[in-house]
Parts: C-alpha cells; structure tokens; sequence
C-alpha cells in the first residue's frame, strides 16, 4: 500500500470528538458508525472500512474515550464515547504522564483516554497506601499501574 492511500482524512481528537476533511462530524448515526468500524491495520495504524476501501485516521491520543465511571456493588462500568457501555477491569487501568488514566476497551484492542469527569468518579473509588495507589473492589484493593509516557 502507498503512503498516499494511507494519508489520514479523519482526525480524532484527545475528547474522542471526529473531524473528516477538517469538518467535525456531528451527525450522530455517522459518527457512531465510525466508532462501530474502526480497526487497526498490520502497522497498527487505524482505519474504516467503509465497504469501498479504508478510510485511514489519525488519532491525538486514544480512539475511544471513557466519559463515565459507574459502579455497582461488584462491578465498574465504563461508558464510552461511542455510547457503548463495557466492564472496567481495574487492573487494566494504567496511570501516564500528566496523570492521566488510561484503559483498555473492545476486548483489550483499544486504549481508552479518561475524561477529567471519568477519573473523578473512579478517584472516589482510589487509596493511597505506602507503594501506591489502589482501586478498591469487592475481591481486595487492586494496585494501579504507574507508567512514564504514553501508553
């Protein structure tokens, strides 16, 4: 594949907003449709297939966003920007530089930015203890993973 077909033509920003051609998508069922079709190729960049050929997409950060933390008695529940609703495993929650949260989502194919919103809800849930940080479950506090960088 030439390098001019993979040229990006839709942008995701750091907020998991789209933008094609410079335009920001705002049509919702588009917008979800994308999110549904996103894929990563064998160089990991990511693309839609759109039925006639990929459309390739350039990423901020993440392609996915958390903009929501729930939680149930056993259970956290992240809600991402594409409105789909998945288990969120505290172990798989990894601290960056900048202190940013990340997850993973989509069966482990994604990593998933927190809204500032998002880590408030799951930072209720967060204690501090000599070497390091925990969430706490019903099964034990979970260590959360500090990194340098980005994921």
């Amino acid at each position: 594949m030439n390098a001019e077909s993979k040229k990006p033509r839709i942008f995701i920003d750091k907020n998991g907003n789209w933008f094609q051609d410079g335009l920001k998508i705002t049509h919702r069922w588009t917008y979800l449709e994308n999110n549904r079709n996103l894929d990563i190729d064998e160089d990991g960049s990511f693309f839609v297939d759109e039925g006639r050929g990929r459309v390739y997409v350039e990423v901020e950060d993440t392609p996915f966003v958390v903009k929501m933390v729930n939680k149930t008695d056993n259970k956290y529940f992240a809600v991402l920007n594409d409105e789909s609703v998945e288990e969120l495993l505290p172990a798989n929650i990894t601290v960056c530089s900048g202190n940013v949260p990340y997850t993973t989502v989509k069966s482990n194919r994604f990593k998933a930015r927190f809204t500032s919103r998002a880590y408030y809800e799951i930072a209720k849930h967060i204690i501090q203890e000599e070497d390091g940080f925990y969430i706490t479950t019903k099964d034990g506090n979970i260590k959360i993973s500090m990194e340098e960088g980005l994921i």
